[in-house]
């Protein structure tokens, strides 16, 4: 029987509705994940943040001024990735549920990027920003004028130290903003390191007495030796060291003194405030003329060692505070994933934590499991994500295929592959927070941007070029795949 006119009207639009209905879930599963749990980042003592722009986390413990430490890290409004990496740093910490202050120092700020600046939202209950100038260009002793990005942490450091408000008397730990936490970062509770200790023929101490004290002349950090031992202290060339020690207390420190105590450390810089105060003024010094004579990216590492030599600060050098390498086993602690730990790589939002991780992580380097990941493959590199990657138009990060994790059999490519993978959901949930506080109209939560070590991305839209390369990733990635 022939349908009526007005039924058959409503039959097509009812046909019409449901069409796009379907169109729209579709796209909605594919383009606008909007929202994975991240539950498990917050803790008992920081309210949940709201999707308002300007509500702020609330502060509701006390600080102990005794185990407690006030975090500081230095960077730029030069730095393309600084809020991603910032909201990345304040939500680790709300994660571990960590305690006291985290100082954002941000140099060479105009005055609208700082009011800018003022108005993105934080994540973490005492997260404070101190702006100073732009310290990267100094006169060295030659009178030239040098460009040199470094300079910001040792100048920038002692202008919070100076100008900082509020002032506090708790240990100072210098980190980088590329840094996340896996544990509370805390001193003097009386926890015996001797595991984090690397014994080696020129080792000065007795394993059993390494613990986690800092107090006047006693600090700690995270052991550098094979990234940076013997640079300025050594039997090859001395050269720079005996002209930036020249008549100071720094020029009667032993090289075995030195590889112990001093030169080859990295952050977390951890002192006593007054320690710091006092560090901190030859740090800045020595930096720029260690400049003055020798052009290598690294002065600044070498300038903090003859720092405290000359204050005569001993350092504990410790291997699990905040490595980067997974190469470098002996210094720094890369021995956490038991054979039994699930498949990082196997889910898109959940982070894969050992039991027994280190402190901190300092993701500095390349990483993924290929043997040189530098050239080939999937890889995290934080040089590799777009400038415009917190853009609400832009795409998440896409974690790399499980496989990555069953491929990697030696330790250095496990642990590769799952700081590349963690670093990647952790900077993702990172992005998630902040486009709910920022982009109130919607954003883009398509995990479409794959970070290889063949690829840059120009920007973190989905343009044609971008979801070309991800769906060439991903036919090569099924092209691969064993049969079923």
């Amino acid at each position: 029987m022939q349908q009526s006119g007005p039924a058959w009207i409503i039959s097509a639009l009812l046909c019409l509705v449901l069409l796009g209905y379907a169109a729209f879930n579709v796209e909605m599963k594919m383009v606008s994940h909007l929202t994975p749990s991240i539950a498990s980042i917050e803790p008992s003592h920081a309210l949940r943040t709201s999707k308002q722009q300007n509500e702020k986390p609330t502060l509701n413990y006390a600080v102990d001024p005794k185990h407690n430490v006030h975090l500081v890290s230095t960077d730029s409004c030069e730095q393309d990735l600084r809020q991603l990496m910032s909201a990345a740093l304040q939500l680790s910490l709300v994660r571990v549920g960590h305690k006291g202050p985290l100082t954002e120092i941000i140099t060479g700020c105009t005055t609208a990027q700082k009011e800018a600046i003022a108005k993105l939202p934080t994540f973490y209950a005492d997260y404070r920003v101190h702006f100073t100038p732009d310290f990267a260009w100094q006169t060295l002793d030659n009178g030239v004028r040098q460009h040199y990005y470094p300079y910001n942490k040792p100048f920038g450091l002692a202008h919070f130290l100076q100008h900082g408000q509020p002032k506090d008397d708790l240990a100072v730990a210098l980190i980088d903003i590329d840094y996340f936490l896996l544990q509370p970062l805390e001193v003097n509770r009386g926890a015996n390191w001797t595991r984090f200790y690397q014994v080696s023929s020129q080792s000065l101490r007795d394993p059993s007495t390494i613990t986690d004290t800092v107090s006047k002349g006693i600090a700690i950090a995270q052991n550098m030796k094979a990234f940076l031992g013997g640079v300025w202290w050594n039997d090859r060339n001395s050269t720079v060291k005996d002209i930036v020690c020249k008549d100071k207390p720094c020029a009667l420190v032993s090289n075995d003194e030195a590889m112990e105590y001093f030169e080859p450390s990295g952050t977390p810089y951890i002192l006593t405030r007054s320690d710091m105060e006092r560090v901190v003024v030859d740090y800045a010094e020595f930096t720029r003329k260690g400049r003055t004579l020798e052009d290598k990216w690294m002065v600044e590492m070498s300038a903090w060692g003859a720092a405290v030599a000359n204050q005569n600060v001993k350092q504990t050098l410790v291997t699990h505070l905040g490595g980067a390498t997974c190469a470098y086993k002996d210094t720094e602690y890369w021995d956490f994933l038991p054979n039994d730990i699930a498949n990082p790589c196997e889910d898109d939002e959940t982070m894969v934590l050992p039991r027994d991780g280190p402190v901190g992580i300092h993701y500095a380097m390349y990483y993924g499991g290929d043997q040189d990941p530098v050239k080939s493959g999937f890889a995290f590199y934080k040089y590799r994500i777009p400038k415009d990657i917190t853009d609400c138009n832009s795409m998440l990060l896409a974690v790399p295929p499980p496989s990555e994790w069953t491929k990697a059999t030696e330790k250095a490519a496990r642990h590769g592959v799952w700081l590349e993978c963690t670093a990647i959901k952790l900077l993702n949930h990172a992005l998630l927070a902040i486009k709910r506080r920022t982009c109130l109209q919607g954003f883009n939560s398509f995990r479409g941007l794959m970070l290889r070590a063949d690829i840059n991305y120009m920007t973190g839209f989905p343009t044609e070029g971008n979801m070309d390369l991800f769906h060439n990733v991903q036919r090569s990635m099924t092209s691969a795949a064993p049969p079923a």
